[in-house]
């Protein structure tokens, strides 16, 4: 009899799945240190106080927020592109006489020709493959790296799939009219990006002008508001509007908002 053998440990993949935009948190120390500049500046000319600081607890998470959405905002439009891109990618193959598992193949190793290391969607790619490779369902993978994306027209692609795999369908031509969907989506997002930038740029105005005007004053005329430091009627007028200029931040970056 020859040796025992042991049995071979199951192939572990190599990236963890893991992509929800939702959740995209890249707290770099820029914004950091720009959220605790932010602070002694409020601080200063909210308060004239070292316990003004205080109010980082607040204001910090603020602006943490404010740029994560923007970073966020930017990112998924441009995994959006990237996706259409890798959509088109795939309808080559399948054109060509690839069958589906064989396209999706292709198209990762074309997708990181077109994007290098700088790929956002190429890691997920990579680990459906590697999923189909281990004999999971097509659609299955397909439908977890969708919701991974989180794409709409990527999920209801998934969901195209999962049908066509079980009746029968022209996965060519359901793929193509996806990334001509989400062509004609990005085209729209442009447009409208084209025509939000000059409301963007007065938004971005409007916002610093309040700290602007207050420290210009402190700066020339300090006795003028000097009645409104160093007492609790003063602290909590000041407080009151530093709560009212976040609050109309706010409002302000949803009025030029436009979902599509």
């Amino acid at each position: 009899m020859g040796k025992s053998r042991r049995p071979k440990k199951k192939r572990q993949i190599s990236r963890k799945w893991s992509f929800d935009l939702a959740k995209l948190k890249d707290k770099s120390w820029l914004i950091i240190l720009q959220g605790l500049g932010l602070t002694a500046l409020i601080a200063f000319l909210f308060y004239r106080s070292v316990l003004g600081l205080l109010v980082g607890a607040i204001v910090i998470p603020f602006w943490n927020k404010l740029a994560m959405d923007e970073k966020q905002a930017k990112r998924k439009v441009s995994v959006m592109l990237e996706f259409k891109e890798y959509m088109m990618l795939i309808v080559a193959g399948l054109q060509t006489g690839y069958s589906l598992e064989k396209a999706l193949m292709q198209s990762e190793v074309e997708l990181k020709r077109l994007y290098s290391e700088e790929s956002m969607l190429q890691p997920l790619v990579h680990v459906m493959n590697q999923k189909i490779g281990m004999n999971i369902q097509l659609e299955k993978a397909f439908l977890e790296f969708a919701r991974a994306i989180n794409i709409d027209e990527a999920i209801s692609l998934a969901e195209i799939i999962s049908f066509a795999k079980r009746s029968g369908g022209n996965y060519g031509k359901n793929i193509r009219d996806t990334a001509i969907k989400i062509e004609e989506n990005l085209g729209v997002k442009q447009e409208i990006e084209t025509i939000t930038t000059e409301k963007r740029l007065e938004l971005k105005v409007m916002c610093v002008m309040p700290l602007g005007i207050l420290a210009y004053i402190s700066l020339t005329s300090s006795s003028f508001i000097a009645p409104l430091y160093k007492n609790a009627v003063g602290v909590a007028i000041m407080t009151a509007c530093l709560v009212a200029y976040g609050l109309l931040i706010m409002l302000g970056r949803r009025i030029i908002e436009i979902d599509v």
